[in-house]
């Protein structure tokens, strides 16, 4: 703690802050020492005078009014409430006493709060302050003030000005989750004595400021989801008493400075979900204290270095999702208290290090979407506290090592899509605690062992596209989720099957089975639900605890990595106060949850009331269970789900921009997303409906595609969500339907046919697409069937009028092949609408040739009538 003579050394802090106003705080009527009702005017006089200062003054000076609006420092309204205090020590040197002195709920209407150079007001600034509504101005500036700074100091959202330098104030500042924007200061370096300073989950832009550098006290740094750019500054190395630094959720570029090297302290590093470029620098290495790294969904390229085996406090490590290649450091088996391994999504080849045997404390370890070959390590048997394991969508050969079936607490074992040969472990029945299998897309041969099916909680199984022979043990036909689809199976089919698609192509000569299997499915799942339904008023209420003991059982929480619990959900969003509901949709709410991870997640909940009902009920399995399967990068990841009679939701990544609807009916939304990001839009929506349509079998058919089912991140990249309605298309089958979407984007021939293909989407798709470049829904474009209307409207007066007419050649180029595409969509007969594939294809290609006319000049008509996309 500083001494009054070290003032000089005290801390220095001027923070700006224009935020939304919040309604007026409201005072109390409150009863006098007569007994009689006192005025908010009379309170506010008496709360003066309770403060001893002024009656001080009067002493001294003997300047005493009964109108309190006159005494010294004093502001007031026409109707006589105090507005303004400003006290100075030339003014007034008879301020004494705490600041607590002040009662500031007695002040509705208070704006300007001035306490300057008064060495004997002393105390903590009171957590009453935070009922300031009307404040614009604090300045407590060279007081003898201690304590820490409030962390609802933050709820001041008129605030303007907040200046508390030269006190003895503590060193914390922590004004997360207030939706502050603007820039960081450069001032914010002056607080030379901070030691913990948030200011998480606002709206902050612009550079992080060099400025923090100064801070060389800091201990805690936590700026993560905001909007902040540029690159890291390598200053940041000379904070040496970091223990924490959090700037992830952000959009930084460049590298990763290699001074990072030099916070000796730091315990926990999150630079996740940037634009960071360039090598992981070797000089992290030197971050021995480290136990929380993570670098996930960046850019970064290079080699992961093999220094960072020297970090051996780590028990969390997150390389995920960036550009990595070559070879896993056989140095990570150094990493002894390692409990989460996740390097997926990368380009790392060569075989997995035996060493990672040596990491008897992990958990989940996630290696899958990259080039790795060899075989499976069958020392990867010793690791007997595994639940999650993945290593598809790799080269690895060989047999699946019988050895692996020791990780006897494992709940997730997913080796799709390699090269597996071999049969299928007997031993696989001591995995008693697995809920999901998946060994598609191998090599695998042999039968499916019986043990398979001795496993209680197994709840999905995926065993397609194999050599499987033989037939199917009538335990394991019990599996709620099973695809056997693309094996060599004989006799009897199967009472159960995959109720939904595989993320990977399988033959036509398959399809008859999986048709079959899927007719079965229904039938079985809607029984399922009639006797859910009775049985429901018997069912026990859940622990709360969360942990996943029977994946069989429907009323818990399931998802692919087992960290997200019930009772997490149920914290993060206070039991689903509406203070986190996000908007609402056909059959849920939606909430934003913070994990206690520090994710951010989106969560949507069905109205309870509709629980009841069996549509709905079919709608939630159905989103849940097909996004659990598809994998794409423009469709919005399913993180988990839970059903239970009383609280039935999906968890997704949280999308933080929102829906394109809502982006583009909000002004200033709309203008920031150019025309680049626009036509970026329209590439990813077709690209997921391309997936959709061409990569599952069967397709999938989404039949909702709406500017209000189309989620954008924080970079304004597009994904499809809500599959609630989505359909899968059985190739021997009319696939009628009841008439589903949202109106104005319905496809016309579903209003007298019923019928649903691919060609739904495509035509929805159109609709979006062409929302995206009007701005607006195109109401008036799509009913308008003239061709002379459309001869004289120019696409140069379609567009956006929020936006700059497109300058550069090239985008000019775009917007003209995705309007193109667009009417081609928008046909009324679907014969002669381009397929999905089609269309994401001549985005990838843009080899259509550019037409002969200044932009300008091109008309509608002119692009209604473009030829190359007729196909049947």
């Amino acid at each position: 703690m500083a001494s009054a003579s070290s003032v000089s050394r005290l801390v220095v802090i001027i923070i700006l802050i224009n935020v939304g106003a919040i309604s007026d705080a409201t005072i109390s009527v409150t009863t006098s020492a007569a007994g009689l009702l006192s005025s908010p005017i009379q309170l506010e006089r008496e709360a003066l005078l309770a403060t001893g200062w002024w009656v001080n003054n009067w002493a001294t000076t003997g300047n005493y009014t009964s109108d309190h609006c006159k005494w010294t420092g004093i502001s007031c309204n026409s109707a006589g409430s105090v507005i303004g205090v400003s006290l100075l020590w030339y003014e007034n040197d008879n301020i004494i006493g705490e600041l607590g002195r002040f009662k500031f709920s007695c002040f509705p209407n208070l704006r300007s709060f001035k306490i300057r150079s008064n060495y004997l007001l002393s105390g903590s600034i009171p957590s009453e302050i935070t009922v300031l509504s009307t404040i614009r101005t604090l300045e407590l500036t060279s007081n003898n003030l201690t304590g820490s700074i409030p962390s609802t100091i933050g709820h001041l959202k008129r605030l303007r000005i907040l200046d508390l330098s030269q006190n003895k104030l503590l060193t914390t500042l922590n004004m997360h989750s207030n939706r502050i924007n603007g820039s960081i200061p450069l001032e914010i370096g002056n607080l030379n004595f901070l030691q913990v300073l948030g200011l998480s989950d606002n709206k902050l832009e612009g550079p992080i400021p060099s400025t923090i550098a100064s801070l060389v006290n800091l201990k805690s740094l936590s700026l993560e989801y905001n909007n902040l750019i540029g690159p890291i500054p390598s200053t940041l190395g000379h904070l040496n008493r970091l223990t924490d630094l959090d700037l992830s959720e952000n959009k930084l570029v460049g590298p990763i400075p290699s001074s990072v090297g030099h916070l000796n302290f730091l315990q926990d590093l999150d630079l996740s979900n940037n634009k960071l470029e360039g090598p992981i620098p070797s000089t992290i290495a030197s971050l021995v204290n480290l136990t929380y790294l993570s670098l996930q969904d960046n850019n970064l390229t290079g080699p992961i270095p093999s220094t960072l085996g020297h970090l051996n406090r780590l028990t969390d490590l997150d390389l995920s999702e960036n550009k990595l290649v070559g070879p896993i450091p056989s140095s990570v088996g150094h990493l002894n208290f390692l409990q989460d391994l996740d390097l997926s999504n990368n380009k790392l080849e060569g075989p997995i290090p035996s060493t990672i045997a040596s990491l008897v404390n992990l958990k989940s370890l996630s290696l899958e979407y990259n080039n790795l070959t060899g075989s499976i390590p069958s020392t990867l048997g010793h690791l007997n506290r595994l639940t999650i394991l993945d290593l598809s969508d790799n080269k690895l050969d060989g047999p699946i090592p019988p050895e692996l079936m020791n990780c006897s607490k494992l709940t997730t074992l997913i080796l799709g899509n390699n090269l597996l040969s071999g049969s299928i472990p007997s031993q696989i029945g001591k995995l008693q605690k697995l809920c999901y299998l998946d060994l598609s897309g191998n090599s695998i041969n042999g039968k499916i062992p019986y043990q398979l099916g001795a496993i209680p909680g197994i709840h999905t199984v995926d065993l397609s596209m194999n050599n499987l022979s033989g037939g199917i043990p009538v335990f394991v036909r019990k599996v709620p989720h099973l695809d056997v689809s693309g094996n060599k199976f004989g006799g009897e089919i199967p009472t159960t099957l995959a109720n939904a698609p595989p993320p990977h192509h399988k033959t036509i000569a398959t399809r008859l089975v999986a048709i079959i299997l899927a007719m079965v499915a229904f039938l079985a799942l809607i029984f399922g639900i009639l006797i859910i339904r009775r049985r429901r008023d018997k069912e026990v209420e859940p622990t709360g605890t969360g942990e996943i003991t029977n994946c069989a059982d429907e009323f818990a929480i399931w998802n692919y990595d087992g960290r997200i619990t019930f009772q997490d959900m149920i914290e993060a969003t206070e039991d689903f106060d509406i203070k986190y509901c996000i908007g609402t949709g056909g059959y849920g709410s939606v909430y934003r949850a913070r994990l206690p991870s520090g994710k951010v997640v989106a969560l949507k909940k069905l109205h309870r009331s509709e629980t009841e009902e069996l549509a709905s009920l079919e709608s939630f399995r159905n989103e849940a269970r097909l996004l659990s399967q598809i994998r794409h990068r423009n469709i919005v990841k399913l993180y988990g789900f839970c059903l239970h009679k009383t609280c039935m939701f999906l968890i997704y990544e949280y999308m933080e921009m929102g829906s394109l609807f809502c982006v583009l009916r909000t002004d200033e939304e709309a203008v920031g997303l150019d025309w680049t990001k626009r036509v970026n839009i329209v590439k990813g929506m077709a690209h997921a409906l391309s997936y959709l349509h061409h990569h599952c079998t069967p397709p999938i058919v989404h039949r909702d595609i709406s500017s209000n089912n189309i989620l954008l991140n924080s970079e304004l990249e597009a994904f499809v969500a809500d599959f609630g309605i989505a359909r899968l298309l059985n190739f021997d089958s009319s696939n009628r339907t009841l008439l589903a979407g949202t109106f104005g984007y319905i496809a016309p021939e579903l209003a007298y046919t019923m019928v649903v293909t691919e060609k739904c989407d495509v035509y929805s798709f159109g609709v979006v697409a062409l929302e995206v470049l009007v701005g607006r829904h195109p109401e008036a474009l799509l009913s308008s069937s003239s061709s002379s209307l459309d001869k004289n409207i120019k696409l140069i007066d379609l567009l956006d009028p929020r936006l700059p007419p497109p300058g550069d050649q090239m985008i000019r180029q775009d917007i003209i092949l995705v309007s193109t595409v667009v009417f081609s969509c928008l046909r009324s007969q679907p014969k002669y609408r381009p397929t999905m594939q089609l269309v994401s294809n001549e985005f990838i290609a843009r080899n259509k040739t550019p037409m002969q006319k200044p932009f300008h000049e091109i008309s509608i008509l002119e692009l209604r009538n473009q030829e190359m996309y007729l196909v049947d």
